[in-house]
């Protein structure tokens, strides 16, 4: 097998709050770099119905403008649209709890397998703790999740993401296999070349997504030593803990490679800082503080509060959905500590005793990349250098950057193209970038990659930059809307 990814919501194409771009996904551009063929058997991904798992807020912002247009005018159409919004979400929920996309159905025709397990909401430790059989009881004993409601959506999503990737085939033979235990399978058999493995953006993003902070420093009990219910209560790992779970998944991963049936190349991404995502909105006063990456410049710029990017000031002191300025300064040097781990045992693992196959680490500095592309951190001017290729493509038509996707009511896209409408995943030229630069290291690091990536393509594949949405200003505008927004982005 020429590429295995193990990953999280990124890593399977996650985009505008739906598991359901995983063919559009970094690590699917990087196999048709290496000259397969995804969407065959050469290489399968899966295929999400509905727009997929929990909601595609494209698909249903969309859905309202073929409705009403770029603007919904008037208390009738107000009436009407929260209603359009209950159907599209009804629909949904209809296709994952009893139609074709339910867990009774196979989703893979005769595969029982996808050489992408990533899993959307992966912590680290869910790499060997989460398996389709835990999905299946958490799904069948849901009972207060699965009554029916309005705005309401598939019951125990995660789970129901989880068990598709997992066990496509629904063989009851793989209902004990986690991604590592998947990992093992193949390994084993044909021989894994090339593992990419990016985890834990999940061991502090629900910080963001939740605007609260719940930390394990807090508790005396070993997260590892936790039900995945019990580490479902915190979003932010202390560096200790993540160290510890790093090391166990390190521990695996290098005994299962060390012991297969050819030699192994890692390729390993270090953890995004969560604050240059759109989703968190900087509010009121600039205040300068050290720089805990210290990739850009020594100081960066913080502000007296975090929101949700489609509110105020005024709003996250009334409505207490904020972080303030030093809970995200204590969030970005926690993912900093976490990134000096990653690397650290990647030094550790790469002079490890061999078994009988050579295995070599290498880190993919996502994060360092990010940072240079942050709009706001780079005061405007970004210093990441984007594909000349993209650039050519895209020059004197629209820009390129880290500010949350908007378009005016006349159809001209002011800012955008990296993130997706969910202000966290990255859109098709979001991934384009990522996996630019995974190929670099994979390329430095002795693998043969016998294409470049093809840019007209990724830019054709990007719906929120080929087809517009002038719909986008009643988020701003129209606190219904927003409000109703939220709701879907503050899913647990």
């Amino acid at each position: 097998m020429k590429l295995f990814t193990i990953g999280d919501s990124i890593s399977q194409g996650f985009m505008s709050l739906a598991a359901a771009r995983t063919e559009l996904s970094y690590s699917t551009l990087i196999a048709r770099c290496l000259g397969l063929n995804p969407g065959t058997d050469d290489y399968p991904i899966p295929v999400w119905g509905k727009g997929g798992l929990p909601v595609n807020i494209e698909s249903l912002l969309r859905e309202l403008q073929s409705r009403y247009g770029n603007n919904i005018f008037g208390p009738i159409e107000w009436a009407e649209a929260p209603r359009t919004i209950g159907k599209f979400l009804d629909s949904v929920e209809e296709h994952y709890e009893r139609g074709e996309g339910n867990i009774a159905l196979p989703q893979a025709g005769n595969r029982h397998y996808f050489p992408n397990v990533s899993v959307a909401g992966f912590t680290v430790a869910d790499a060997w703790k989460v398996t389709p059989a835990w999905c299946v009881d958490r799904i069948a004993n849901d009972v207060e999740g699965s009554q029916d409601g309005f705005f309401a959506l598939p019951n125990r999503g995660f789970e129901r993401i989880a068990h598709a990737v997992l066990n496509p085939s629904r063989n009851p033979a793989f209902n004990d296999y986690s991604q590592l235990r998947w990992l093992r399978h193949h390994h084993e058999n044909e021989g894994v070349e090339n593992l990419i493995l990016w985890l834990g953006s999940n061991n502090a993003l629900g910080t963001v997504v939740r605007m609260e902070i719940r930390r394990t420093a807090e508790t005396n009990k070993d997260p590892l030593n936790m039900s995945v219910e019990e580490r479902n209560h915190f979003n932010l790992w202390s560096p200790p803990h993540f160290e510890a779970e790093y090391r166990m998944l390190m521990e695996q991963v290098h005994e299962i490679l060390s012991n297969g049936s050819c030699d192994c190349r890692v390729f390993i991404g270090t953890v995004p800082p969560v604050t240059v995502a759109p989703l968190a909105r900087g509010v009121g006063n600039e205040i300068p503080k050290d720089d805990p990456f210290k990739v850009v410049r020594p100081k960066a710029i913080y502000y007296d509060r975090y929101t949700y990017f489609l509110f105020d000031l005024d709003y996250a002191r009334r409505s207490g959905n904020s972080l303030t300025g030093d809970e995200a300064h204590e969030i970005d040097r926690t993912i900093a500590a976490y990134n000096d781990c990653i690397k650290e045992l990647v030094r550790e693992y790469n002079g490890k005793p061999r078994g009988k196959r050579k295995v070599d680490y290498v880190v993919v500095d996502i994060a360092d990349q990010l940072l240079r592309l942050a709009f706001k951190r780079n005061n405007g001017k970004p210093t990441y250098q984007l594909p000349e290729e993209l650039v050519q493509n895209v020059q004197g038509r629209r820009t390129i950057n880290t500010v949350y996707y908007h378009v005016d009511r006349d159809g001209i896209m002011k800012s955008g193209g990296v993130f997706s409408l969910d202000g966290v995943h990255p859109t098709a030229i979001g991934h384009g970038l990522i996996a630019k630069e995974f190929l670099i290291q994979m390329q430095d690091g002795g693998v043969e990659i016998p294409r470049a990536i093809d840019w007209n393509a990724v830019i054709a594949s990007d719906s929120l930059y080929t087809n517009l949405i002038p719909l986008m200003p009643e988020l701003y505008d129209n606190t219904r809307l927003a409000e109703i927004l939220l709701k879907l982005l503050r899913l647990p």
